[in-house]
């Protein structure tokens, strides 16, 4: 029996350590390495990357992504992100991340090449806790965003619901009418006050 399990955690341990994940340069081609449960261990070539000028990056991050870039572009586990200066790249914290132009979260997204927070100013952004963050009087939650005239009282109560003396905050939306004061949350995506049933942001009917 105790042979049968170290012999299981064996097995293991090897394929643990044989999954590869990151970049490789080979041949003047730069390629990204990746473990695939169906189809095992995978590499494919980046096509157009630049083999002389590309360098691995790391971040002092717990984001489980792999860093890369070339004179030409940032790369995000393979992937080229477009618009994105590689040489000012840099973590801010929670997920966010900025170049000289403009700021980015990488926490979820339907579209990794669309993960900027639009019509904020990078070097006056401010973390609050993961996802949010604002700039000014702009409420950030991921890289959506809302303006508020009373941000500054804005609390997170978790990662998606948060309120302001005049306000609940589902993601990005007010909640119309809601009370700050009686809300309470039911669910992650549903709460209510002392008058309403709210769902996505909206009143339930």
């Amino acid at each position: 029996m105790i042979f049968r399990q170290i012999l299981i955690s064996v097995i293991a341990f090897t394929l643990f350590a044989s999954c590869r994940k990151g970049y490789k340069i080979q041949n003047n081609k730069v390629y990204y390495e990746y473990w695939n449960e169906a189809s095992g261990q995978n590499q494919d070539v980046i096509k157009n990357a630049d083999a002389e000028s590309f360098q691995k990056l790391s971040f002092d991050c717990d984001c489980d992504f792999e860093f890369g870039k070339d004179k030409n572009h940032l790369y995000i586990d393979g992937i080229p992100i477009r618009k994105i200066d590689p040489n000012t790249f840099r973590f801010i914290g929670n997920y966010v991340f900025r170049d000289k132009d403009s700021s980015y979260f990488f926490g979820f997204y339907n579209d990794i090449n669309n993960c900027s927070i639009k019509g904020v100013n990078p070097s006056k952004l401010k973390l609050i806790s993961y996802p949010w963050s604002k700039e000014g009087k702009i409420l950030i939650h991921g890289y959506d965003t809302l303006f508020l005239d009373d941000i500054n009282t804005f609390v997170p109560i978790d990662e998606n619901w948060g309120k302001t003396n005049q306000y609940v905050i589902y993601k990005s939306k007010k909640l119309n009418g809601a009370d700050p004061n009686t809300f309470k949350i039911i669910s992650s995506y549903a709460g209510s006050d002392k008058k309403h049933v709210y769902e996505f942001g909206k009143i339930k009917k």
